[in-house]
This record gives structure tokens, C-alpha cells and sequence, in this order.
């Protein structure tokens, strides 16, 4: 190989490079430019094509596998030398650059390979920070109290099953519900009414007792209940669990 291409046994061994050591022909390309200290813009293809054929046939002859790739890049090469070589046509008025191409496809994996190495030194960074773990803060937490008079949404809920209990045992509860036979709108509407006629607050069991004891009236009236207090037209207070709830009017229904 060394006498094929002018080379002495000492400048063979100096050009010698393994393949394996770059992740592709593009990668090798750069390598060459770099090597040679030419602009990647103006590429003397000439002489690039010689060295990198050079490196091929070494590592062919040092029984090292090639990749197809590799080979591929070989054929492009000599293409492009070639048509470099090769006489232009006089009525061709606009002359293209048979190494566009290959320089677009090196400016990209270039940036590709800056950015990786950009990120590799992002990672390493980042390996030698060390996040501190969660302190614990529960020494500092503070319970508050609720005021006196003021429940839960889990006290109502539990008194609001309580007082089905209770109401159980003076009438019987329907077993079967109708689907939307008493709606959230009939319920605020109900509730209106009982303000409108009467001053001050109301009870809540004395609102349940105007009509038969339905479970779906009886959710429903509470659900509506809690829909007017979170949106503050109600103010709702209660002794203790499973005793009445005192309604008292805050806003505008």
C-alpha cells in the first residue's frame, strides 16, 4: 500500500488511523480538514480525497473491517474530485460547487458534534452537585384551631349522615329515587323562599320538615347548603356534630 501511493514505511505508520476511533466518515472528514488546517468552506478535494482513500486502504490492509459507510464516503469523494476535474460545459452560465453538498452536510455534523460536547460538560457539572435533601419542618408546624361555631366539610358531611339517622327513625325514608326529581335549582330556589319569609336565621331540620323526608331532598338541601356558603351568601353554624345547623343570611342569593 505504502509503494501504491509514493509512501515511505515510516510515513505509512505515521498515517495510520484506526476507524474505529471515529463515529463515522463525517467525523473523519473533520478530523482531515483539521489536520490540515484548511477551511472547511474551501475544501481541497483533491488532497483530502488522497489522505482519506489512504487511511481506507491501511486499515484493509491492516485486516481491520471497514464499514460500508466508509467505503460510501470513498465514491462520494472521488466523485466530487472528478467533476472538479473535469472541463465545464462553456454554455453552462451558473457554476455549481460539486462540494456544496459535503460542506453543508460537515457544517451540520460539526455543529451536532459542538452541541454534544456542550451537553456532555452540562452533565458533568450536574453530576458533582449534590441537592440537599428535604429538611424537616414539622417541629415548626402550627395547628390552628378552627373558631368556635365554625365546621369542617367533613363535619357536615358527618352530621349531615347523623341527622339521616335520625330523621329516619319519625318517617321513612323513600327507597326509590327518580332521577333529577328534585334539582339544585329547586333547592336554592327553597331556600330563597324560607329567607323571604321569615327574618333572621332559620334551622335546617325545620327546613327538612316542610315537605316529606326524600334522602335525595335531604343531599340535594345540603348540597345547596355548602354551594351558598362557598360562595359566602350563607353562613352556616352548628353546636355540635349531628345537632341542627343554624342558617344564617350573609348576601344576595
Amino acid at each position: 500500500m505504502a509503494k501504491e501511493w509514493g509512501l515511505s514505511e515510516e510515513q505509512s505508520q505515521a498515517l495510520y488511523i484506526d476507524l474505529a476511533a471515529f463515529e463515522g466518515p463525517l467525523d473523519l472528514l473533520l478530523h482531515l480538514i483539521k489536520q490540515m488546517k484548511v477551511d472547511i468552506f474551501d475544501i481541497p478535494i483533491v488532497e483530502i480525497t488522497e489522505k482519506y482513500l489512504a487511511l481506507i486502504q491501511e486499515n484493509q490492509s491492516r485486516n481491520l473491517e471497514v464499514a460500508s459507510e466508509y467505503l460510501v464516503m470513498a465514491a462520494t469523494l472521488i466523485e466530487i474530485k472528478a467533476n472538479m476535474l473535469l472541463p465545464k460545459p462553456e454554455e453552462e452560465e451558473e457554476e455549481v460547487d460539486p462540494r456544496q453538498d459535503l460542506v453543508e452536510q460537515l457544517v451540520n455534523y460539526q455543529n451536532y458534534k459542538r452541541i454534544g460536547h456542550l451537553l456532555e460538560e452540562k452533565q458533568e457539572l450536574r453530576a458533582q452537585e449534590y441537592p440537599r435533601q428535604a429538611s424537616d419542618l414539622s417541629a415548626y408546624q402550627v395547628v390552628v384551631p378552627l373558631p368556635k361555631g365554625e365546621n369542617t366539610t367533613d363535619d357536615l358531611v358527618n352530621a349531615l349522615r347523623k341527622m339521616v339517622r335520625r330523621l329516619k327513625d319519625k318517617a321513612p325514608l323513600e327507597k326509590t329515587i327518580q332521577a333529577e326529581s328534585y334539582t339544585l335549582q329547586e333547592a336554592f330556589a327553597e331556600i330563597k323562599t324560607a329567607f323571604e319569609n321569615k327574618e333572621g336565621e332559620i334551622s335546617f331540620f325545620n327546613l327538612l320538615s316542610k315537605k316529606a323526608y326524600q334522602k335525595e331532598r335531604i343531599v340535594t338541601l345540603f348540597l345547596a347548603l355548602l354551594q351558598l356558603a362557598k360562595q359566602q351568601v350563607l353562613v352556616l353554624e352548628q353546636d355540635d356534630i349531628a345537632e341542627d345547623i343554624r342558617l344564617t343570611k350573609r348576601g344576595e342569593f
